[in-house]
């Protein structure tokens, strides 16, 4: 049992997160401790995303299989793309599962249980045309997704996914990039030139980032160099010399940066509460954490922008629900990037896309996007308490487009 003073010292951290998230800069009172904690306290909402490069039949098969939870399977759909027909769209791959409502066996007034969400089936060895054995699906958050959606990719566009571990996006922006190889191929057209960049410095989630994106994607693609995987710190001033394509060598750069991943610290400190204690992740919290982190996010955008060429795209998105480490973090961004063009040492600028404050409203289905998530300054956020979230993310991401220098906003 916990002494007296680890109680004490318990209830400060808990008191001090909770003081942080209601405050006004983030969420206010009323909705964190009405909706959006308790919502972040359920289990999460989980997705498959089918793997392309299998039979989508013998995938179905392991979802559906006798030996899987009993549960409705149904296709996610994301917002379409207005300005591009993806050949082979993360879209069509997407498929979220849910419990079954069982229906009330009598005239009780005790209504029957509410839909919770469990982890879907593992994903099993699957047969790929080159006679290879590729896993079938990939487990993630039914709102993880969409960031990669958002980055548009298109075949023979050269991708960097900056912070890729364990490797989910990257297996979704492959789908896209590659459609040759897809079963059965979703193109005739000659191969692409694609290339997928797959970027993780922490060397242990590194390793698993390389076993991961082998087990899902053709070999291949490998042997041609077209897929790769890089060790390189992003916040470094020497990563753009280090990366393949350099300075402006990206068409996409998609960074879901590292966060505070508060739904991760309040599960941890809920299964941690049942025994009387605190959980590390909890204890380590200080409301000083997301200024912190967000250094970090500020320094790895900034190599995003400069790393994708004019005209192309960057996605910024994090699974943190502070402002700091998302509208925060692009106006930071977008005050350095102005202050380095009034001093004549940028000849480019960026415009954000979405949010109350984006120029570019009409590039995706906004009906769709306000349904699975809500607007923010620079950009749109998932969170679980949101009617049509249904208990996904959270999931914060900002679309910017590099435009030259007369392009910029002011």
């Amino acid at each position: 049992m916990p002494t007296k003073a680890d109680r004490k010292r318990i209830d400060a951290a808990v008191t001090s997160f909770h003081t942080y998230y209601s405050s006004s800069s983030n969420w206010g009172s009323e909705r964190w401790h009405d909706t959006l904690y308790p919502a972040l306290c359920q289990p999460t909402r989980y997705a498959a995303l089918v793997n392309a490069f299998v039979s989508v039949a013998e995938v179905e098969g392991t979802l559906c299989g006798d030996d899987s939870p009993s549960h409705v399977l149904s296709k996610m759909q994301l917002p379409s793309q207005k300005n591009s027909t993806p050949v082979s769209p993360p879209n069509s791959h997407l498929m979220v599962f849910e419990h079954t409502i069982p229906a009330a066996s009598n005239t009780t007034t005790i209504p029957p249980p509410a839909p919770y969400f469990f982890p879907p089936p593992a994903p099993k060895p699957s047969l790929h045309d080159s006679n290879q054995l590729l896993l079938s699906h990939w487990n993630l958050d039914a709102a993880s997704a969409l960031c990669a959606y958002m980055l548009d990719v298109q075949p023979n566009d050269r991708v960097l996914d900056l912070c890729a571990a364990p490797g989910g996006k990257s297996i979704a922006l492959a789908q896209s990039l590659f459609p040759h190889l897809t079963t059965p191929p979703s193109t005739t057209s000659p191969p692409p030139t694609s290339s997928l960049h797959s970027n993780e410095i922490d060397t242990p989630r590194n390793r698993r980032l390389k076993n991961n994106l082998r087990s899902y994607l053709p070999a291949s693609l490998f042997q041609t160099g077209q897929v790769q995987t890089f060790s390189i710190d992003g916040t470094d001033a020497r990563a753009l010399s280090l990366l393949p394509f350099g300075h402006g060598g990206y068409d996409r750069v998609l960074l879901d940066a590292p966060c505070s991943s508060e739904r991760h610290v309040i599960h941890a400190q809920l299964r941690a509460e049942m025994s009387g204690h605190t959980a590390e992740e909890m204890a380590r919290w200080r409301p000083g954490s997301s200024k912190n982190m967000a250094k970090t996010q500020l320094a790895l955008l900034l190599t995003a922008l400069r790393a994708v060429k004019v005209g192309g795209k960057v996605v910024y998105s994090t699974c943190s629900i502070s402002s700091e480490e998302n509208d925060g973090v692009v106006e930071k961004t977008l005050l350095q990037l102005q202050k380095d063009r009034s001093k004549g040492s940028l000849t480019w600028g960026v415009e954000v896309e979405l949010g109350r404050e984006g120029g570019a409203r009409d590039v995706v289905d906004r009906v769709r996007l306000d349904e699975l998530s809500e607007e923010t300054r620079y950009g749109r956020i998932v969170v679980p308490d949101h009617p049509g979230g249904r208990g996904s993310g959270p999931l914060f991401f900002c679309v910017l487009t590099k435009v030259a220098s007369g392009d910029a906003a002011p």
